[in-house]
Formats: C-alpha cells, sequence, structure tokens
C-alpha cells in the first residue's frame, strides 16, 4: 500500500508544500515566491513571515487531499548552528499543528538538509560514502562536504 508524506518550506524567498508518495514521487507541489518590492534586495523577517502566512494555507489546499502518513518540515537554516529565523517558524507551527490533528509523525529538517535530500531524490539513492553538495538558496552558496547519517540527518562541513 502506498504511503504518502507533506513536505513544508517557508524559507527566506519561497513558500513550498509537496506531497510525495512511498516511492519517492511527487504527487502533488504548489508554491509561491515572496514578492519583494521593486528596487529593494530583500525582505525583512516580518515581511517573510507575513506573506508565508497568507500564502500556506492556499498551497495547501492546491494538493490532492491523500491520507498522509507523515509530515517533514524546515525548522530552521542549518542544523549545527542551533539558529532561528521566523521564516521558519511558519512551516513549523503549520506543521506541528497539522501533524497533531492527523495524529502522524512530524520530522523537523534543516533548510540546507532539504535542499540536500532533493537533489539525492533525484538520483535516486543515498550516498553510503562523504560526498560533495553544492548549497544554493536566496543569498547563499556553499560547497559542502556532506556525509549522510541517517534519518534525514547530515554531517555537514562548508568548504
Amino acid at each position: 500500500m502506498k504511503r504518502y508524506y507533506l513536505g513544508i518550506d517557508t524559507s527566506c524567498y519561497t513558500t513550498s508544500c509537496a506531497i510525495i508518495d512511498s516511492d519517492f514521487q511527487i504527487v502533488g507541489e504548489a508554491r509561491k515566491i515572496l514578492e519583494v518590492k521593486q528596487g529593494e534586495r530583500g525582505l525583512q523577517q516580518s515581511n517573510m513571515v507575513f506573506q508565508h502566512t497568507k500564502a500556506l494555507p492556499k498551497l495547501i489546499s492546491e494538493l490532492p487531499q491523500l491520507p498522509i502518513s507523515g509530515i517533514g518540515v524546515s525548522g530552521f537554516p542549518r542544523r549545527e548552528e542551533n539558529s532561528y529565523m521566523p521564516a521558519f517558524m511558519v512551516g513549523l507551527g503549520y506543521g506541528q499543528s497539522l501533524s497533531h490533528m492527523m495524529n502522524v509523525p512530524l520530522h523537523v529538517f534543516a533548510h540546507q538538509e532539504n535542499h540536500i535530500l532533493a537533489a539525492l531524490r533525484e538520483i535516486g539513492h543515498l550516498p553510503t560514502h562523504p560526498f560533495y553538495s553544492l548549497h544554493l538558496s536566496g543569498g547563499t552558496t556553499e560547497l559542502v562536504l556532506t556525509e549522510y547519517k541517517g534519518k534525514g540527518i547530515f554531517a555537514r562541513s562548508i568548504i
């Protein structure tokens, strides 16, 4: 029997959600790029939070209604920094609420880990040895030595 998983990411420039099946195939996805005013270089966290809060309910309603077995969400930028960014709190809050109401597990990942997992999904397997990953996200560009530790967790060091 196929299982379905909801993923949510509320990063600095995009509100995203998707459903994948137990074969790692995307069965539905929706995203909205946040609006940056003409002539500005980015967004303040409060503006990101407002735009994510406004966009996420509509995006989730665009996904197919399927029995969800678990939820994954970006809760912070990088795991090792133990950092906090309000933009990620929107997705984390939705993930926690939906997890509770649906009685399914919630898995909190770092935004950087989600980028790596998305690329590995395209490859179709998880490497058993260290590898390099290039993380490009918003204003971030990093070459990262990466080693998969299991359960979506990576040991990483920025080169």
